[in-house]
């Protein structure tokens, strides 16, 4: 159980119907636990495949053409039928236990409704790149629910009214940040204007340090394609930094220094950089060969 999930009272004329769904879904996903851990991670994954730092040069959200924004729903409703190991549906986007069930994803307030969704149950999933907080509930569109005003395609939104019989498995969950985000448009300037892909990385893992950096951050920083070599020794980042006193660590082979420093844990495709001040972790670090002697 999640202590962000928000499920509607068993005395609800839906709570039958949306729970099954709910079984479903948990079950598909290995768990509770690995739901609430997988579904953010998964959300993260697919915004970063729709902004594609690495070649597009956009950083975030915002920087989205229209069509772009549309296709981020796509995007959610592929991985997600994908993690969960889904059918599609005939005529709407999963089969759940026998349920057609639609996918609606927004980066905004609200959901847009298509009428072939009308008397069937939605997922509805929402990220806020502002807050780094995720949502996903189940809802089944009645008429009822529905705002009147309709676009060119005929569809409409949910009434700020009808959200209360959303079923709730993550209500304003915590998910993977987006970096460029929150450091904020004059830091990324100040990161991306020098012209090396060294020389970037060098200055982000020197003012950002003792929080894990993705292996997709560097790539999209490095902006080439040998961007691990731009991190290694032998005339990487990892060269200025030891000259520095900064140790430059890898999730994948520096786990127990890592855990030993009492650093952030990171994960296999993670790294964290770490200028050391007590004695103790100095000589640590000295001792592995991660800072200069």
């Amino acid at each position: 159980m999640s202590p962000y999930s928000r499920r509607l009272d068993p005395s609800h004329r839906d709570h039958e119907l949306l729970t099954r769904i709910e079984k479903a879904i948990v079950n598909h996903a290995g768990g509770w636990e690995k739901f609430c851990t997988d579904i953010p991670r998964l959300l993260r994954q697919a915004i970063d495949e729709v902004i594609d730092s690495y070649r597009s040069k956009r950083f975030t959200v915002v920087e989205l053409e229209k069509t772009e924004k549309t296709y981020l729903g796509t995007k959610v409703e592929i991985l997600l039928r994908n993690h969960l190991d889904f059918e599609k549906g005939k005529s709407l986007d999963l089969d759940i236990d026998g349920i057609e069930v639609d996918v609606k994803n927004t980066i905004g307030k609200n959901w847009t409704i298509p009428n072939e969704a009308l008397n069937h149950p939605c997922l509805l999933i929402s990220t806020d790149e502002k807050k780094s907080v995720c949502s996903f509930g189940i809802m089944l569109i009645r008429p009822e629910i529905l705002n009147e005003g309709r676009n060119r395609d005929q569809k409409t939104t949910i009434t700020a009214a009808s959200f209360v019989h959303i079923h709730w498995l993550l209500r304003d969950a915590p998910y993977p940040e987006n970096f460029w985000e929150k450091i904020g448009a004059a830091a990324l300037r100040k990161l991306t204007t020098p012209k090396g892909g060294t020389e970037r990385l060098v200055l982000l893992f020197r003012n950002y340090q003792n929080r894990p950096i993705s292996r997709t951050l560097v790539q999209a920083l490095a902006q080439q394609k040998d961007y691990m070599k731009r991190l290694r020794k032998n005339g990487g980042a990892r060269d200025a930094l030891y000259k520095e006193g900064i140790a430059l660590l890898s999730g994948n082979f520096h786990r127990h220094l890592i855990a030993q420093l009492g650093l952030p844990a990171c994960t296999k495709d993670e790294f964290i950089s770490f200028k050391p001040e007590k004695p103790g972790d100095i000589k640590l670090l000295k001792d592995a060969g991660e800072i200069a002697s």
